[in-house]
């Protein structure tokens, strides 16, 4: 075809060139007009471009083809140098051509024809490339060696490009996809897999080519894929489900799998796409999710969703049997304490430990909780009587007479036990449950490091811990807290050296209330931090006041509880509190209960440090009353220890009080520090504790607590 064309083409090229030399002959003149029309009507319908050059590869004739092909009407091609013509053009492989590897050029330069050159032409109407084969053939005069005209001809393949171009992504994404790809004829056999298959399954093409789909099924599947998709795939595209794959080392694995088929022109179908994907890590990840749903992630003990399932089930059992269950509801005793002192790495492991510990005490037949936070429940069903949960009971206590150590911490922790039975104390699960707690807090108050059977009447007692609690987390919006304050004197010139703040509640219905009765509560619920800072405030706006008025007042001496400098940011709390009222630290003296010290607190050590670095003094409170590290002592700069008043009551009779006494006083000098007194009552007491070397005192011979505005207070800070 090209051969014709180009001989066609060729004539009426030279017809083009050669017209005005042709005599005037009609035979000749008519002969070459019909000629000459048509090829004419040839070279301007053809479906291939085409285009005559020159000898200096200028255009002088394209026809309508070409203004297809470039995009621009043939006034813009003709006239020009093909290279100016042809916006760009590029090589198949992204490439810019350059001028010395055009097609028509090669063909000018050499005189050879350049056939089958593969270019990609821009085309401006549509933004795009038109891919086209483009053949170059020179034209020579007689006698001459250089051509005197091109002729070129452009056949355009952008749809065989586009087609290659897919087949070519096809074939990428098939052999490069994440998902295992097979793939079987309507028979069902295996005609062609990917790499990710072989990846995949271990079976490599030559394992499976010819067999059945099913090869690769294992027993767990309740269906076959190839029944599944004759089945419900007939008449739809796809099927789609779970499938056991199997694997070449025996190795099973779940996988998501998509069959779809592939229909000819008929509908007919003739193959069947079989994509999926191992999805093992996906059920994992689902059945984790299932634990989780259903067990605590720290200790992995069954959670409060699943214990009440199995409470209620058991429970059902229970009453068509007529045999008791028991609810046994644990809490750790100031496990808060060692929470906020270790941090909550140190507060975790401690509850695993717990966990394994009591793990070991329960039976089998037994469910074992982590309720929330640091309570458990342990579910006792079909006891033989009501005797039988104290047994356990102790045992659970005991567990915990051996301490436990943690990142290197050695802790004493203890835990209080409430129990409620089945069916005296509630014939269902969340009755049961809340009467055990109750049972517990009753534990609580009656020590802790015990445990207690439900009785009807501590749901009262429960409801009015439960009042107290809110009414207290309400009694700073509703002003109900108060501050009076105590005297410290010098033992030997009876000056006042000090005033201690202590707090007091005006309870809206039972009256004022001692820091005794509901300090604790505070520290139970975390209310502790809120109240002490708001102590601390007052207190020092309170001194700032005295200040002002010009009485002599030496220090304001703040009681503050192991939960508040525990935190991290009590020395920013303390210093905002003292720019706020305008107090200088010299003039502040917190006193830090050496009962509730703990040990081995690095951030402790160094957040006392920086309170003493900006002026404030610092007292060990109680000093001699529950455990405190005689190296803490050493490592904190402390300026003053305070004997605790069950050393001072009876020091002037008793002996062994008196020692005690003696040898607190000769420890704190020894380390250079003052030692005070409290709860002083008579002046025998006084002059005991003077003659044994004491600083100061406090009690009720120098004044009992008042308010701010007590004449009397008022007169002693006037002396």
């Amino acid at each position: 075809m090209f051969e014709k064309l180009k001989d066609g083409l060729r004539i009426f090229g030279a017809f083009f060139f050669m017209m005005p030399q042709l005599t005037p002959n009609k035979l000749v003149i008519e002969t070459l007009r019909v000629s000459e029309a048509k090829y004419r009507n040839l070279f301007e319908h053809i479906d291939q471009g085409v285009i005559y050059l020159d000898g200096a590869g200028v255009v002088i004739a394209a026809n309508q083809a070409v203004e297809h092909i470039f995009g621009v009407s043939r006034d813009r091609v003709v006239g020009r140098k093909f290279l100016d013509t042809c916006f760009k053009a590029i090589k198949e492989d992204g490439s810019v051509f350059l001028e010395q590897q055009q097609p028509s050029v090669l063909a000018l330069r050499t005189g050879k024809p350049v056939e089958g050159m593969v270019m990609g032409l821009f085309n401006v109407d549509r933004q795009s490339y038109t891919w086209v084969v483009v053949n170059s053939v020179p034209e020579f005069r007689q006698g001459e060696v250089r051509p005197y005209q091109i002729l070129m001809t452009l056949t355009d393949i952008t749809q065989q490009k586009l087609s290659e171009g897919k087949l070519s992504l096809a074939s990428v994404i098939f052999n490069n996809i994440g998902e295992g790809i097979f793939v079987t004829d309507k028979d069902k056999k295996i005609v062609s897999v990917n790499d990710a298959f072989t990846a995949m399954t271990g079976f490599s093409y030559q394992d499976v080519h010819g067999k059945r789909a099913h090869f690769l099924q294992v027993k767990k599947n309740h269906l076959k894929v190839d029944e599944a998709v004759t089945e419900q795939g007939m008449g739809m595209n796809s099927w789609q489900g779970e499938v056991w794959r199997r694997h070449k080392n025996n190795k099973d694995f779940p996988s998501w799998t998509t069959v779809s088929e592939v229909k000819d022109s008929d509908g007919a179908v003739t193959h069947y796409v079989h994509v999926f994907m191992d999805i093992t890590h996906f059920k994992k990840a689902q059945d984790h999710l299932g634990f989780l749903a259903y067990h605590d992630p720290l200790t992995k003990l069954p959670n409060r969703l699943l214990l009440k399932d199995r409470i209620d089930h058991s429970l059902q059992n229970a009453v068509r049997e007529g045999s008791q269950a028991a609810v046994l509801f644990l809490d750790l005793d100031r496990f808060k304490n060692i929470n906020d002192t270790y941090g909550h790495d140190v507060g975790d492991g401690l509850l695993m430990e717990v966990a394994k510990r009591i793990k070991n005490l329960v039976r089998k037949e037994d469910t074992f909780s982590r309720y929330a936070g640091d309570e458990f429940v342990v579910f006792m069903e079909n006891i033989p009587d009501a005797k039988n949960p104290a047994k356990l009971a102790r045992k659970l206590i005991g567990t915990f007479d051996a301490p436990v150590y943690i990142k290197g911490h050695r802790l004493k922790i203890s835990t209080s036990v409430g129990i409620s039975l089945f069916p005296q104390d509630g014939r269902d699960t969340e009755t049961l449950i809340k009467n055990a707690d109750v049972a517990m807090y009753r534990a609580k108050k009656e020590g802790r490091n015990n445990f207690q059977y439900y009785s009807p009447e501590m749901n009262h007692q429960a409801f009015e811990k439960m009042t107290i609690e809110s009414a207290l987390c309400q009694s700073i919006d509703q002003h109900e807290l108060i501050l009076y304050y105590q005297p410290q004197v010098c033992l030997k010139t009876g000056k006042l050296v000090g005033v201690e703040s202590l707090v007091r509640w005006m309870h809206p219905t039972r009256g004022l209330m001692s820091p005794q009765q509901f300090i604790p509560i505070a520290e139970e619920i975390g209310f502790i931090v809120a109240l002490g800072e708001w102590v601390l405030q007052n207190a020092c706006m309170q001194m700032r006041r005295w200040l002002d008025q010009g009485f002599r007042v030496n220090k304001m001496v703040v009681n503050v509880s192991a939960v508040q400098f525990l935190r991290s940011d009590f020395v920013a709390t303390v210093e905002r509190i003292l720019a706020l009222s305008g107090l200088e630290p010299r003039y502040l003296e917190l006193e830090l209960a050496g009962g509730n010290f703990m040990d081995n607190s690095e951030q402790t050590i160094k957040a006392l440090n920086q309170l003493v670095t900006a002026g404030i003094d610092l007292t060990i409170d109680d000093f001699g009353v529950g455990c405190f590290s005689f190296n803490n002592l050493k490592r904190i700069p402390v300026k003053k220890l305070k004997i605790n008043s069950s050393f001072v009551v009876d020091v002037v009779n008793n002996a062994e009080d008196e020692d005690i006494a003696r040898a607190v006083i000769a420890l704190g000098h020894g380390l250079h520090l003052q030692v005070i007194a409290m709860g002083i009552e008579s002046k025998a007491q006084q002059n005991r504790l003077s003659d044994l070397g004491c600083d100061e005192g406090q009690g009720y011979l120098y004044g009992y607590p008042v308010l701010p505005w007590s004449e009397v207070f008022q007169k002693m800070m006037k002396q």
